[in-house]
């Protein structure tokens, strides 16, 4: 896949898992040539990858050039004059679009700094009418200060251009709540526009251009969308990615930040940060001085320090949800009522536990107003109904909410917090039978990251010894510099879906590298050997590969019938154990 749009992530490997998510949405978007796709928000705090996942679904589909046109905008966190919105919605919109019909990126690399002039001039060179014209509207509207009419004209373009150029487009808009809180009505940015999202509430019935809009503040967008725009939006919840997601990304991080891990440690850190993609990546990038994630003690120490210190990040993006919910109300009964319902986070409370239990004096109106707050705050979840409440079901987030305001309550011991931290741990390690099965690609990710490092780091200084180790390879065979290692997956959608563990892309004249890696007690059969060589197969013809050589590390070796049918392919294998051996 091409990168047309930049990727906020930065190197596009680092883009990790989602597969549900991407077979999902990619689904929708195919459904939108048949008009039934409904608007929809995908719902999940900050950091847990809302923007990657849309970027990434920006790009597929750019990429695919299938008749629906990707229009990514991000909604900034920062008060802007209705106008200045507008215009930047608009000219963000007609750059992408041209870009797209016109296949031409350098489009996509000026949207930001055009002009509604630049765009009609542009609309005219490359055949865009209809876009020119109703930018030569647009700036009418803007020049006589009309805002109300410029974002109506605006707003509706998406949609109008589709069925002026008889295409389809998905509307991805990030960060969606902040439409509300930083948009004014005057330039001068004093009268704030909070209905604003209310305005899309006949656009986003358009099933020729649908909005796919995220949320990183839940309870806001999911109050903002249920006032303003009833039965508009479906609602999707990002959740944590499963557990082989999770060992994928861990091992990927490790690499790309060049931080050794461990098999123990890489099943560990799994365990601790529950799949959450924010936690594991903070932990890489803590600032943590002597973070080290080859022992317990090191990745324990890490995470204390991001959960307590101020500099960390897991702690500084829990307490931009504790603060906006502290500044709405703060006084030391909200704090009491997080705190209880944390420790009581497996299970729904009521309204009139909380009364009784916390001694609170307050009407039971006084007490909802309190407990929608923290909703919209993320800080505690809606049960069932507005009479029941539960604390946020992450092992994590107690922790900090504790080490900030737990002294305001009760004695607070941050030793606590340590040997709470320990326990855990040694759950975790104690349940590894467990953990192996949940995660049954653990040793076989492992082995595959060691002989990743090995092509990236080892094979040219050593290229005797490799060589040595491995039979049936090509005369011609040399070890090389490669462009990219890592494992492959199919595209999206694509079928038949399969996955590779690991492919080593060389340069045009020099062999690249397609690696099956069985790191268990069995040996390798002629089966796995004739399903290895189609997926190798379908491989070569995705990523237009002429010159490769397949390679299968069997660590238990393998049956007589694969050696004959592994030389009469020309598929190199072997078994020897230097392949594994700790870097």
């Amino acid at each position: 896949m091409k990168t047309w749009l930049k990727e906020r992530i930065g190197k596009p490997d680092l883009f990790t898992g989602r597969k549900k998510e991407l077979a999902y949405f990619l689904n929708w978007i195919d459904r939108i040539r048949r008009e039934i796709s409904q608007s929809t928000a995908i719902l999940s705090r900050r950091r847990t990858g809302k923007t990657a996942l849309l970027q990434r679904l920006y790009n597929i589909t750019f990429d695919r050039d299938g008749g629906i046109v990707p229009f990514y905008f991000e909604i900034r966190e920062a008060d802007q004059w209705l106008s200045d919105f507008a215009e930047e919605f608009f000219l963000t919109f007609a750059y992408q679009f041209i870009a797209f019909r016109t296949r031409k990126p350098e489009y996509l690399d000026i949207a930001r700094m055009g002009s509604f002039k630049e765009v009609i001039k542009i609309a005219r060179k490359e055949g865009f009418d209809y876009i020119g014209l109703v930018a030569g509207n647009a700036l009418e509207m803007s020049r006589e200060e009309k805002t109300d009419r410029l974002w109506n004209i605006v707003r509706e373009t998406p949609r109008m251009a589709a069925e002026h150029y008889n295409v389809y487009v998905v509307q991805m808009i990030d960060e969606f709540q902040f439409i509300n809180r930083y948009i004014f009505w005057d330039r001068e940015k004093v009268r704030q526009a909070g209905n604003l999202a209310g305005s899309y509430l006949h656009t986003c019935e358009y099933k020729n251009a649908p909005l796919l809009v995220s949320g990183s503040w839940v309870g806001w967008l999911t109050r903002d969308l249920g006032r303003m725009l009833p039965g508009r939006f479906l609602s999707h919840y990002l959740e944590n990615i499963p557990g082989d997601e999770a060992i994928e990304m861990i091992l990927k991080y490790s690499h790309l930040e060049e931080i050794p891990v461990t098999e123990k440690t890489v099943s560990l850190m799994a365990g601790l940060t529950e799949g959450n993609p924010f936690y594991i990546g903070s932990l890489f990038r803590s600032k943590y001085t002597e973070k080290d994630f080859t022992t317990e003690k090191g990745l324990l120490e890490t995470l204390e320090f991001e959960t307590f210190h101020r500099e960390g990040r897991i702690r500084g993006i829990w307490m931009e949800y504790a603060g906006y919910a502290m500044g709405e109300s703060n006084d030391v009964n909200a704090k009491r009522i997080v705190l209880y319902l944390s420790k009581l986070r497996k299970r729904e409370v009521s309204r009139d536990e909380l009364k009784k239990e916390l001694n609170l004096e307050m009407t039971d109106s006084e007490l909802e107003k309190r407990l929608k707050i923290l909703v919209r705050a993320d800080i505690i979840e809606q049960g069932r109904s507005n009479f029941y409440y539960q604390g946020v079901r992450d092992n994590i987030f107690d922790k900090v909410f504790r080490g900030v305001y737990a002294d305001e309550i009760e004695t607070f011991d941050p030793k606590d917090i340590t040997e709470e931290y320990r326990a855990l741990s040694e759950k975790l390690l104690k349940n590894n039978k467990h953990l192996r099965g949940e995660y049954g690609r653990y040793k076989g990710a492992f082995a595959e990251f060691v002989i990743v490092h090995r092509l990236r780091h080892d094979v040219l200084k050593n290229s005797d010894l490799f060589r040595a180790s491995v039979r049936n390879l090509p005369d011609d065979f040399e070890f090389t510099e490669y462009e990219s290692v890592w494992s492959y997956n199919s595209p999206p959608l694509h079928e038949p879906e399969f996955q590779t563990d690991i492919f080593a892309k060389a340069g045009n004249d020099e062999y690249s590298l397609i690696w099956e890696v069985k790191n268990r007690k069995v040996k390798f059969s002629v089966k796995e050997a004739e399903k290895f060589r189609e997926k190798a197969g379908e491989l070569m013809k995705l990523e237009n590969v002429d010159k490769a050589v397949l390679f299968v590390f069997s660590v238990s070796g393998f049956f007589k019938n694969t050696l004959v049918y592994l030389k009469k392919h020309g598929i190199a294998w072997t078994s020897d154990k230097r392949w594994l051996e700790k870097p």
